[in-house]
């Protein structure tokens, strides 16, 4: 079971692959997936200044824009050239778009692939937590968070963090790929959290995934006084896991997104590893 095709952002302000290209490129490879590398062509609109009536503002304006082509040409061409150098298939497709719009012109692009992988820097903020939010709970498909630490993705080690909810089953489901793959596969569940029935606990999902081929040890994991992701996370490095999977949990109030703790958590943190989120 192979992942088929994958998009990754490329962010429009550098000078080549960041490292969630790169990873994208190396997981591309093993898999054989067929990669979408997404570079918004970011412009201004009157909107973002609607102060700046005058003609100097407007040449100001088209000045800026023009310089985002020209930089989105360019990266276009560094992208293209490292997946032509690795022999990964793909396509470099640029978007204009207004800063406002890149997390839905990603997200129309997620609809269509199989995976989407963004490159993170820190906590999640601005204009990369909004891209994140919109592809994970408009979209129905899986995102791979990257920290700057891994431009490739080692898959000996998986953790499954399993909690029994709709949103942890369509996780493990998008991590099948990495879980038949991988040497030694952890679930972790968080005990001190919710009380599971015994037909749907951590256990019984080392048993399903056993019978998919896929070699699996149960961990329990205790959050005691402190956040679950933070605990997740402390799981993961005991464990020394490559890569965690998770679901992503929100429900909607009042025109916002009220995330569920683990959720928030993971956005709120530094990651120090690949996380696999659904919803």
């Amino acid at each position: 079971m192979n992942i088929q095709d994958l998009v990754v952002h490329v962010p429009p302000h550098g000078d080549g692959p960041d490292h969630g290209v790169k990873l994208a490129f190396d997981l591309a490879k093993h898999q054989g997936a067929y990669v979408t590398a997404l570079i918004s062509e970011v412009r201004l609109s009157s909107l973002d200044n609607p102060s700046a009536t005058s003609e100097a503002d407007e040449r100001l304006r088209q000045e800026f824009n023009e310089r985002s082509r020209h930089q989105a040409q360019r990266l276009a061409h560094a992208v293209s050239a490292a997946a032509e150098a690795g022999g990964i298939r793909h396509e470099v497709v640029i978007e204009p778009a207004f800063s406002y719009q890149v997390g839905q012109v990603f997200a129309d692009y997620l609809r269509v692939r199989a995976l989407g992988i963004i490159g993170v820097n820190g906590a999640l903020e601005g204009e990369t937590r909004l891209m994140v939010e919109t592809a994970l709970f408009e979209t129905g498909r899986p995102l791979l968070l990257i920290p700057p630490t891994s431009s490739t993705l080692g898959n000996d080690k998986v953790m499954v963090a399993w909690d029994a909810t709709p949103a942890a089953v369509h996780a493990v489901t998008a991590a099948m790929p990495f879980l038949q793959a991988a040497r030694e596969v952890v679930v972790a569940h968080v005990t001190d959290d919710k009380a599971f029935q015994r037909g749907r606990s951590g256990i019984e999902l080392c048993h399903h995934l056993s019978r998919h081929g896929v070699q699996t040890q149960f961990a329990p994991v205790q959050r005691g006084q402190g956040n679950v992701a933070d605990a997740l996370l402390e799981a993961a490095r005991a464990h020394d896991v490559d890569l965690l999977a998770m679901g992503a949990y929100a429900h909607s109030a009042l025109r916002r997104l009220i995330f569920g703790s683990a959720t928030r958590g993971i956005f709120e943190r530094s990651l120090s590893l690949p996380i696999l989120m659904a919803n």
